[in-house]
């Protein structure tokens, strides 16, 4: 005890200074996890936006490369299917354009499409001129 102060009021001065330092503790305490709870969340927040910029990135290369891709395609295809191509492997294979009086018709249900499927396993052994149609023995 303080020899200059009475014994209750130094009790009094000692607990009142006391809890003003555990406060200001717990508050400083509860400051800094504030804090670094905020920095933590800017953090995480950073992260996932540098994540979601590479994401980008990449799905921006795989859609040029599809692109680029399907342009190469369109160009394959539009050649391959060029009518000057077309004749020239036709005439190299041997074929002639068909006369006109020699195209038919052919429609589901009627008997020139039964005959045809027959005419094409060999089993057609006569057929009729005027509605090529065969006779199936």
């Amino acid at each position: 005890m303080s020899p200059n102060l009475p014994p209750r009021l130094y009790r009094l001065l000692r607990a009142s200074s006391v809890a003003p330092v555990r406060t200001r503790a717990a508050t400083l305490v509860l400051i800094a996890v504030a804090v670094t709870t905020l920095a933590l969340a800017r953090v995480a927040r950073r992260h996932e936006v540098v994540r979601l910029g590479y994401e980008l990135s990449r799905s921006s290369e795989t859609l040029y490369r599809l692109r680029e891709e399907n342009r190469r395609l369109e160009l394959e295809r539009s050649t391959l299917i060029a009518p000057e191509r077309i004749r020239d492997l036709a005439s190299t294979l041997g074929m002639v354009p068909v006369p006109a009086d020699q195209i038919r018709v052919i429609t589901a249900g009627s008997s020139v499409l039964g005959a045809t499927a027959s005419a094409v396993r060999g089993e057609v052994t006569a057929g009729d001129p005027a509605t090529g149609a065969g006779v199936i023995p």
